[in-house]
């Protein structure tokens, strides 16, 4: 066996910095995760404006989601939501709907499963066979993800940033996927939890329009009626955070790379 023994310090070191790029090339995601502890999903965003992001999830069911885009349409309201792609796939009529609504479509994933158990390979596929399927369907930009469960980490982040995507959370729970009933799922959104933080602008509120929350039908309409009253308006994330300043927490204060995925 021969040993390669590097007589000038100067080259010795380039190599091992050439080394040190190819691994952080190669393996960058591995590589932001352990070396940041501070990669945040957006949870509401700082604005001088009366505006709230109002957003929805849908991963299964079909009783739900039309009453809810009806309460919609008759307030005048646009959302956000974000769709499990195997559920929009198997209601392309209601995702239409949707979009000529004039509502945003983002990315609830593809299988309904806590994505930071995965390895970045595995991230980025989830992320871009939900990509290819909602953004045919609705013919819009998909740019927005929220992970099923809301379950991130930096690994998550760093993928999705690299996608071209923003992981977006909230900052007020409507809790209505507990069935809690109506007047509990307003007070969750007009109070907060605890008492004190009800949604004002800036805030993102969590809704469901799978068919696991009905109390969300019977709640809306009051939602809506008590925030105008406020003079707050209700719009999607997108145009929340083209009003911001700067997003919340601080880390989550992070650009969206161009996306490297299918447009």
């Amino acid at each position: 066996m021969k040993f390669i023994v590097f007589k000038r310090p100067a080259l010795r070191n380039a190599m091992l910095w050439a080394i040190l790029l190819f691994v952080v090339l190669a393996y960058r995601e591995n590589v932001i995760a352990v070396f940041s502890s501070k990669l945040k999903p957006i949870y509401s965003a700082e604005v001088t404006t009366s505006e709230i992001g109002l957003t929805f999830d849908i991963s299964w069911g079909e009783k739900t989601p039309e009453p809810i885009l009806d309460i919609l349409q008759e307030k005048g309201v646009k959302a956000t939501f974000f769709l499990s792609s195997p559920w929009a796939a198997k209601h392309e009529d209601l995702v239409k709907r949707m979009v000529a609504d004039g509502h945003e479509i983002a990315s609830h994933g593809n299988r309904h499963i806590d994505l930071n158990t995965l390895s970045p390979g595995e991230i980025e596929r989830e992320i871009m066979s939900a990509h290819e399927v909602l953004q045919q369907i609705s013919g819009q930009k998909i740019s927005l993800l929220r992970p099923p469960n809301g379950a991130y980490d930096n690994k998550l982040i760093s993928v999705s940033q690299r996608l071209g995507y923003q992981v977006i959370q909230w900052s007020v729970d409507s809790l209505d996927w507990k069935r809690p009933g109506p007047e509990a799922v307003i007070h969750n959104v007009l109070n907060g939890l605890p008492n004190g933080h009800g949604a004002g602008p800036g805030d993102i509120i969590l809704f469901h329009a799978s068919d696991s929350a009905p109390d969300t039908i019977k709640a809306l309409p009051v939602v809506i009626d008590q925030l105008r009253a406020k003079n707050y308006q209700l719009v999607p994330v997108s145009q929340l955070l083209k009003s911001a300043a700067k997003t919340w927490p601080p880390e989550s204060n992070l650009p969206p790379l161009e996306q490297t995925g299918s447009s």
